[in-house]
């Protein structure tokens, strides 16, 4: 092969991408779902534009490769400690319910037992980069539901990044004993842990302090890049994936500061590649007998969508969520995944499975991650309609339990930062709401609110505000403010008084009143309130300062995956 034959599918593959990527943000849809037609296009059974070679395979395996090393990023101890409710409660029992709801329906379709089992699992996990986007588009990326659904698409990568390894194992095992492949693996995998939780402890976190030192971006990026492929290919040679290396090498570095300049080094590349692979998996497939098989695919796409929906939602009321929030969560996390996808194109899965129902599948997979917008908005409508049947409206009293609540009134943008950031740092609220509108929006996104009218003493005196550590009022009326000031003066004299604000002038007119008027200058809307409130509360601004880059991070997720453009 001379050169400029090995070079040319690279090139194909990269003009490809930047034709999807540019369309996907025309059509306001997952480049996903357009990389995957490009490659239904271009590859042998379209217009045979590129053949699958060495190249394109190798292209498509680090896009992989990179996707689980940014999985990783995301993954640390302080993860752990902050969710762990989630990740011990939520997300197994939705994981061990789709497993068995989907393993149950594959194998009275005919399949395996064990292929039935292993595609289930697949099924159970949703698309990180497609449910991060539609959350922070909604903005309840930082709410309780989208903190939930965080954790439980946390645990679901962990969970495919050994699913991975189990279907490597059981795709390139042969005819050995299965119980012994597995096992093999299991310990490979646990020495591979454990080795890199050392060398992330006392060789690499020392090795990139003294890198830093030498402030050269080059270098610095260079040995984020070696990190990758070398524990790649450390966990290749241990005859396990190659995802598993890159998974660990992320979880190295998400403990240590340098986290995040490496995911900005590392993302362009991660994301085109991972195009790549999507690419290549629209190449394996056959327009022809997609459209013969029409009927089918729309048939898997509907027990996707509504099964998974039910069982996630079944997860959701057993761990005790209200049946709005478990609702709009079930349609939330109801798409089919990335690791699907991938574990879809191994070929001893995809020869298990045959080329037709592996059309089918993939095909439906995709659409599902097109779809993922109208189907969550589909169950915010219900969770809202659910939250109007079932939410209490009986006066709010303050919980025996809580030690020095912050009281919130109204759950505007101002009013959801400041819930989501004192509750992240485990400080009692009480929040308030008014507007029928914004107290249904908020129960089907997870808050725990009740009904009430701020102007109202006798709410005050409900609640026994003498408790309380302070008030933040998040949407202001002067009138009120002025008209309530007197009483509070002169029967909760301690109180702090918050208020976010939009002006000057009606910041100067609260500050008149007493009151610390908050005006909101950042982005996203309610940054400036809610960090107000922590340094109020005492937390250490270094640990606000990491909370504030989650926020951030969470609401600008990565632009090459986004699914519509912001509102």
């Amino acid at each position: 092969m001379s050169e400029v034959e090995a070079i040319l599918p690279a090139v194909k593959l990269l003009g490809v991408g930047i034709a999807a990527i540019m369309l996907a943000r025309l059509l306001k849809t997952s480049p996903i779902v357009t990389f995957i037609a490009a490659g239904l296009l271009i590859g042998p059974f379209g217009l045979g534009v590129i053949e699958e070679n060495g190249t394109t395979r190798l292209l498509a395996q680090l896009g992989v490769v990179f996707l689980l090393f940014d999985i990783g990023l995301g993954f640390s101890l302080k993860t752990v400690r902050e969710s762990k409710r989630d990740l011990i409660g939520l997300a197994p029992v939705q994981m061990i319910l789709c497993t068995a709801g989907f393993g149950l329906a594959g194998w009275l379709a005919g399949m395996d037992w064990l292929l039935a089992l292993l595609i289930g699992a697949a099924a159970g996990i949703s698309a990180t980069a497609v449910v991060t986007q539609t959350l922070a588009e909604r903005g309840i990326a930082t709410c309780p539901l989208g903190r939930s659904a965080t954790a439980v698409l946390v645990f679901q990568d962990i969970a495919g990044i050994f699913l991975l390894v189990i279907a490597v194992a059981l795709s390139e095992g042969g005819g050995g004993d299965l119980g012994a492949i597995l096992g093999m693996s299991a310990l490979k995998a646990l020495l591979a842990v454990g080795a890199a939780l050392l060398a992330g402890r006392f060789v690499i976190g020392p090795l990139f302090r003294l890198l830093s030192k030498t402030r050269n971006d080059e270098i610095f990026t260079a040995a984020a890049l070696f990190l990758v492929l070398a524990t790649a290919a450390a966990t290749g040679a241990l005859e396990l994936s190659l995802t598993l290396g890159a998974f660990l090498a992320g979880m190295i570095i998400a403990d240590t500061p340098f986290k995040t300049v490496i995911r900005t080094e590392a993302k362009p590349f991660g994301a085109l590649l991972l195009g790549f692979f999507f690419i290549t998996v629209g190449m394996a497939l056959d327009w022809r007998m997609m459209v013969e098989q029409a009927h089918w695919i729309l048939a898997a796409l509907a027990v996707l969508f509504v099964l998974k929906t039910a069982l996630t939602w079944a997860a959701a009321i057993i761990n005790r969520w209200s049946l709005a929030g478990g609702a709009q969560l079930g349609f939330a996390l109801a798409q089919g995944s990335e690791f699907g996808l991938v574990i879809l194109a191994l070929p001893g899965i995809a020869a298990a499975l045959g080329a037709e129902l592996t059309g089918i599948l993939v095909a439906a997979s995709a659409l599902s991650l097109a779809l993922t917008p109208a189907w969550a908005s589909l169950g915010l409508r219900i969770a809202r309609r659910i939250a109007d049947a079932t939410a209490s409206r009986k006066p709010v009293s303050a919980p025996e339990e809580m030690n020095c609540p912050v009281l919130i009134f109204a759950m505007t943008p101002s009013g959801r930062m400041a819930y989501s950031a004192l509750t992240r740092f485990d400080i009692p609220v009480i929040a308030i709401e008014s507007d029928p509108d914004r107290f249904l929006s908020a129960i089907a996104d997870g808050f725990a609110v009740t009904f009430g009218d701020p102007s109202d003493t006798r709410l005050l005196r409900a609640i026994d505000v003498t408790e309380a550590r302070a008030l933040a009022i998040c949407a202001p009326r002067y009138e009120i403010s002025a008209e309530i000031t007197p009483y509070i003066r002169e029967n909760f004299p301690e109180l702090e008084r918050f208020v976010a604000v939009t002006d000057e002038a009606d910041r100067r007119r609260h500050e008149a009143l007493g009151m610390h008027a908050i005006l909101n200058r950042s982005q996203p809307e309610g940054l400036d309130f809610a960090l107000a409130l922590l340094r109020y509360a005492e937390i250490p601004e270094s640990d606000i300062h990491e909370w504030m880059q989650d926020v951030i991070e969470a609401y600008a997720p990565d632009p090459a995956f986004r699914v519509a453009e912001p509102a």
